[in-house]
């Protein structure tokens, strides 16, 4: 399978990035299906909280969230939050290290998607009394640029019989947040899952590590490279 002239791949990253002019030719090379590579599972709680949340899926309808009983949806909840907070950690360890290696505006590609480096701009005023001054000598009086600040009212409310009421617009919103984790429910019902991977047999766990293998296959035939020179 040959590679489009306006992607090249990337041999210190292993990934495909796009290109601004033609590249030659590269093509797909097929690993070996005899090659198997073990798998361990990984010490994350992302790995732990995930496998807790797809055994929830498979017990919960969530589409039809109204009809679900109230400890079915607190469990879904804090699942969700704790993969939520899991992955959130890790995407920023895992865009730390590709920060390193991604050093262009073009896109760089892996098997499930893109990224592509960005910046960001943040500003934050300098000192006060120079920036006011700057502006005045601009024409800009210090009256035009001036507002109220709400941290210094809030310390003058201390001092004062006035009701915040009185100096803020005051709207309640209510939600839900997650309380507490009930960190041993989840660790026995992890190991009760793991105790049940390790332990499945039979012909319907032969088709899905067939499944799954086949998949293995198509994924590295897309994505297992060599040039033109090699064929």
């Amino acid at each position: 399978m040959s590679l489009h002239p306006r992607f090249e791949i990337d041999k210190q990253t292993g990934t495909l990035r796009e290109t601004d002019e033609p590249t030659p030719s590269q093509f797909v090379r097929g690993v070996s299906p005899s090659v198997e590579t073990e798998r361990t599972a990984p010490d994350l709680d992302i790995y732990s909280d995930a496998l807790l949340l797809i055994d929830a899926l498979e017990q919960y309808d969530v589409t039809e969230l109204e009809e679900l009983p109230t400890p079915s949806l607190i469990n879904l909840y804090t699942l969700l939050s704790d993969v939520q907070r899991d992955a959130d950690d890790l995407r920023g360890d895992v865009a730390t290290v590709l920060l390193d290696r991604v050093h262009h505006d073009q896109p760089v590609h892996g098997q499930f998607g893109s990224v592509q480096r960005t910046s960001r701009t943040y500003r934050s005023l300098r000192d006060e009394d120079k920036v006011l001054e700057t502006l005045e000598e601009a024409g800009i009086p210090r009256e035009r640029v001036t507002s109220v600040d709400s941290s210094k009212v809030g310390e003058a409310l201390e001092v004062t019989e006035l009701a915040p009421s009185d100096v803020y617009e005051i709207e309640e919103r209510e939600y839900v947040r997650k309380a507490e984790v009930n960190e041993e429910e989840k660790e026995s019902r992890l190991q009760g899952l793991k105790d049940r991977l390790a332990a499945t047999e039979g012909a319907e766990a032969e088709v899905l590590r067939e499944e799954i293998e086949e998949l293995e296959r198509r994924i590295n035939d897309l994505t297992s490279f060599r040039s033109g020179a090699e064929v």
